[in-house]
């Protein structure tokens, strides 16, 4: 069984993600989590992205037999509303999804998810130094003692 969902924010709170799901484009139903999906072994999972607050709840439904495909593309889903002059809602968006062939979602793995977690976890503590670098760079030298052990940690 297919199943298509559109992950999308939360009105009332931006940081929050929330989940609709539909196996048949009529009926729709929410949850907060991918593992709360009801897919079984075998059943194929193809979602429009996949935020970093979601990947364990993507790999649980990996270990459980379920394929999961994410769209390459997302300017494809824009496309399609901008051609049909629709406004964004998640019925929409996965009613798009479900138009699109297989070729535009990539299959995803447990092993892909792990070392993407850990690429955004890399990337972020890059961020972090270069800011800290920064600071330390506009500081006098009795305040630069202050941030030395803070950069030196990052860069263990």
């Amino acid at each position: 069984m297919k199943f298509y969902a559109d992950v999308h924010r939360t009105k009332k709170n931006s940081e929050r993600y929330r989940i609709t799901y539909t196996t048949d484009g009529t009926t729709f139903k929410h949850v907060d989590s991918f593992g709360e999906i009801p897919a079984k072994p075998g059943d194929r999972l193809f979602m429009d992205t996949l935020p970093p607050q979601h990947m364990d709840g993507a790999i649980e439904l990996l270990r459980r037999g379920v394929e999961v495909y994410y769209l390459r593309r997302l300017t494809l889903i824009e496309k399609v509303r901008r051609e049909n002059k629709l406004p964004k809602s998640a019925k929409r968006d996965i009613k798009a999804l479900m138009s699109f062939e297989e070729r535009w979602f990539r299959r995803v793995t447990e092993d892909f998810l792990v070392l993407r977690r850990m690429i955004l976890a890399h990337r972020s503590l890059l961020r972090t130094h270069q800011q800290l670098l920064n600071k330390y760079r506009a500081l006098s030298d009795v305040e630069r003692e202050v941030l030395k052990p803070a950069i030196s940690s990052i860069e263990k």
